[in-house]
């Protein structure tokens, strides 16, 4: 669970992709335009530049991640509170990790800059991860992810907006939430102390971190 450590790394392994298995060809215009997404993000990520990849996100994908910080930099824990799962566990994970001051000056770019910098996705996982197959359906595509050669649980989703394609993280946080009710449920403990324990079993925070 350490790679869902936060919504952007969510967004870094869906997006990752440094060569380790090589592109499948690409029929269409539009596929190839879907694929050239990708590799836009894959480009920044390999080289540590997160913030690069943000403006490659859908707005819907792009507002979620805004919820995120917004509600680890709020004070108390309401705004967390009212999160699903997936966000409240990435809310979590960012105040357990970055002090309130750095909550307020960073931006979503910072995060994800800071994210790569720090190893947050854990050893190797650009390197793993690929993308398929490609399937456009008007102004939303789809494609498989595949991670040592294996697909994943969740594909890589695209839409179109103004023209371009946008990577759309919808169905990697409700795949996340619906994960994490499962396992709290499992567990009988409620999903915000399930959280709170798999964010104890992670390394600890650097000296110096405030927690709330």
């Amino acid at each position: 669970m350490r790679v869902f450590l936060l919504a952007f790394s969510l967004c870094l392994i869906l997006v990752s992709n440094a060569g380790f298995a090589a592109a499948p060809p690409r029929a269409t215009a539009e596929e190839r335009e879907v694929a050239a997404a990708f590799d836009a993000a894959k480009a920044a990520l390999a080289d540590q530049r997160g913030g690069d990849a943000v403006p490659l996100l859908s707005r819907a994908s792009v507002k979620a991640l805004e919820s995120v910080r917004a509600a680890a930099r709020a004070p108390g824990d309401s705004a967390v509170d009212r999160l699903e799962p997936a966000e409240r566990f990435a809310a979590m994970g960012l105040r357990r990790y970055l002090g309130p001051s750095e909550l307020r000056r960073m931006s979503v770019g910072d995060i994800a800059d800071h994210a790569l910098k720090q190893g947050w996705l854990g050893p190797n996982i650009i390197a793993r991860s690929a993308l398929g197959p490609v399937r456009v359906k008007g102004d939303h595509a789809s494609a498989l992810l595949m991670v040592d050669n294996r697909p994943a649980m969740v594909p890589a989703d695209f839409v179109r907006e103004g023209g371009a394609w946008r990577i759309e993280l919808a169905n990697v946080f409700s795949f996340g939430s619906q994960m994490l009710k499962g396992f709290a449920a499992m567990s009988g403990k409620t999903e915000t102390a399930y959280i709170a324990d798999l964010l104890d079993k992670l390394p600890a925070a650097k000296p110096g971190m405030m927690k709330r």
